[in-house]
């Protein structure tokens, strides 16, 4: 395999050319704010009182954080974050879905081939997280928050076996430029976000890696082993063990344990 190497953006460019996307769009979003540094893109949007539309991206984050109060292993200038305002949907499930399609189509826009989904908001590639999405409501606007690894190769061991980047799944020699995958990101959130469900859905599944894998989950208090026979996107996650058949909601289940069969499904692309 051939590593890309890292192309040297910087950050007067990243806010005309953001803008330049946001203008040939026709999405949720019209506006892009573009900090050097922040401890967190989601607490930044929260701070400025950004409105439904605008794009929070951060040059350095250095304190992330991800869903069900997990740190985020921050990337600093290797990787991405930003966080998109949109106005709270009724149903969170709905906006998660569309989350998730967004950065697997941009990471695959970015390295041409199959990127999967591991429900209900990590995105995959062989088995190993590639980015992560984080949504936090704060009364009628939700921000969504995605981290997306670009430009690392090397990960501290507990992450080893867990963790990739674009630039270590990247086949060909051209360097990946940090600004061109969030340019891709904001174009698939702006293309996604207004898909209807049944193509969401669709695209959902094609992507998911869980179906037909063993799990352990814990919900709320419980923890369930089984088989994942499907995954709905809006009522979670069908798994079936020696005693039941349950769905398992994404807003209180956490997959402690999976085994992946280390490819990811997807039949169409965007």
């Amino acid at each position: 395999m051939t590593i890309a190497r890292a192309a040297q953006d910087t950050i007067d460019s990243w806010t005309g050319r953001l803008n330049a996307v946001l203008t040939a769009a026709d999405g949720p979003f019209d506006r892009v704010v573009v900090i050097r540094e922040t401890a967190s893109t989601q607490d930044a949007a929260r701070r400025l009182g950004a409105l439904p539309g605008t794009i929070v991206v951060a040059w350095r984050q250095t304190a992330g954080r991800g869903r069900l109060g997990r740190a985020w292993a921050d990337t600093l200038d290797q990787g991405i974050a930003a966080s998109f305002v949109v106005t709270a949907p009724a149903q969170t499930e709905r906006l998660v879905i569309a989350c998730a399609v967004a950065a697997a189509r941009a990471a695959q826009t970015v390295l041409g081939r199959s990127v999967g989904i591991k429900w209900p908001n990590d995105i995959v590639v062989d088995g190993r997280k590639l980015a992560g999405i984080l949504i936090e409501l704060s009364g009628e606007r939700a921000v969504v928050g995605i981290g997306m690894n670009v430009l690392q190769t090397r990960w501290p061991l507990p992450l080893a076996d867990r963790a990739v980047s674009l630039v270590q799944l990247a086949s060909r020699p051209e360097p990946i430029e940090r600004l061109t995958v969030l340019e891709s990101l904001v174009r698939a959130m702006n293309e996604t976000l207004p898909d209807d469900n049944d193509r969401l859905c669709d695209e959902f599944a094609r992507r998911d890696v869980l179906a037909g894998t063993r799990v352990v989950c814990r919900s709320g208090r419980r923890t369930i082993t089984g088989t994942v026979l499907k995954v709905d996107p809006i009522r979670g996650l069908l798994v079936v063990s020696d005693r039941e058949q349950v769905y398992l909601p994404a807003a209180v289940t956490t997959i402690l344990n999976w085994q992946p069969d280390r490819t990811d499904r997807d039949e169409g692309t965007s």
